[in-house]
């Protein structure tokens, strides 16, 4: 066996994707149970392309171990890149469910809700990675929420995000003016210092 994991280390150095996946399946034989194993084939299959097989293996993963941390993640972010987005937001939900300090997976929540416009879920999300991390991106997102939900404190928000940010301000307007609910009013002395 530590022959074997020798070879797929070395495969995986490489990014020899098959050559690893022939290596797993062999440890797999002898340890079909091992959701270690069923995850890192995932990973593997899912950085050769194969990303059917690899949601099958994730979901392996979490039969044998169901909190898996990376197997759930894994598991939202290939239906994320399938653009499967009602399943990868039930999944990123479960994740930050199950792991709510995780920075990355109530960011990729809180982008899915935007995108599939469900802006309390969103802002929710939002919120709480606020307490982890509050960047640019975080207070963007919380804006737009706000402003698809109606609230005008979310387009006084882009606006003063606007009038101090030059560099972002195409990203901004764009949101301002074309939110989900359609053009909003824009007035200079309302985005000018």
């Amino acid at each position: 066996m530590e022959e074997i994991l020798e070879k797929l280390e070395a495969a995986i150095a490489r990014e020899d994707w098959a050559e690893a996946e022939t290596y797993i399946l062999l440890m797999l034989e002898e340890d079909e149970t091992n959701p270690s194993l069923w995850y890192n084939l995932g990973l593997v299959r899912r950085r050769a392309g194969n990303n059917l097989q690899a949601l099958e293996n994730f979901e392996k993963t979490l039969e044998f171990n169901p909190q898996h941390k990376g197997a759930m993640f894994e598991r939202a972010a290939v239906c994320l890149d399938m653009e499967d987005f009602t399943a990868a937001l039930n999944d990123f939900a479960e994740f930050t469910a199950a792991y709510p300090d995780d920075s990355d997976g109530l960011l990729n929540l809180a982008r899915i809700a935007l995108h599939m416009e469900v802006p309390d879920l969103a802002l929710q999300a939002f919120q709480k990675r606020a307490e982890l991390e509050n960047d640019a991106e975080n207070v963007l997102g919380a804006a737009e929420a706000m402003q698809m939900q109606g609230n005008d404190e979310g387009i006084d928000m882009l606006r003063r995000l606007f009038a101090n940010n030059p560099p972002v301000r195409p990203e901004l307007l764009k949101i301002m003016s074309q939110g989900s609910f359609g053009r909003v009013p824009l007035n200079s002395k309302a985005i000018l210092p």
